[in-house]
């Protein structure tokens, strides 16, 4: 693919990914207070409340360095 084709399908994806991650965001938020209150109250934390979480960062990870022109793997 073309290097000025690869660069517009990139800005047209900085519009998908940000509304998909903006939205994953708080559902991540959620899950953060959430597990907060759970660690607060029993000393132990709730594994898939972690994953939930773990998952969005790699997400957001892997999609501002495609985004930051750092890497051409694409992260969808």
């Amino acid at each position: 693919m073309g290097i000025r084709l690869e660069l517009f399908i990139r800005i047209l994806l900085s519009f998908v990914l940000g509304v998909i991650i903006g939205f994953w965001a708080i559902w991540a938020g959620i899950c953060w207070c959430l597990q907060f209150l759970i660690i607060l109250v029993t000393g132990k934390r709730n594994a898939s409340l972690h994953k939930q979480i773990e998952k969005w960062f790699k997400f957001y990870v892997k999609s501002y360095e495609y985004l930051y022109l750092l890497t051409d793997k694409r992260p969808l």
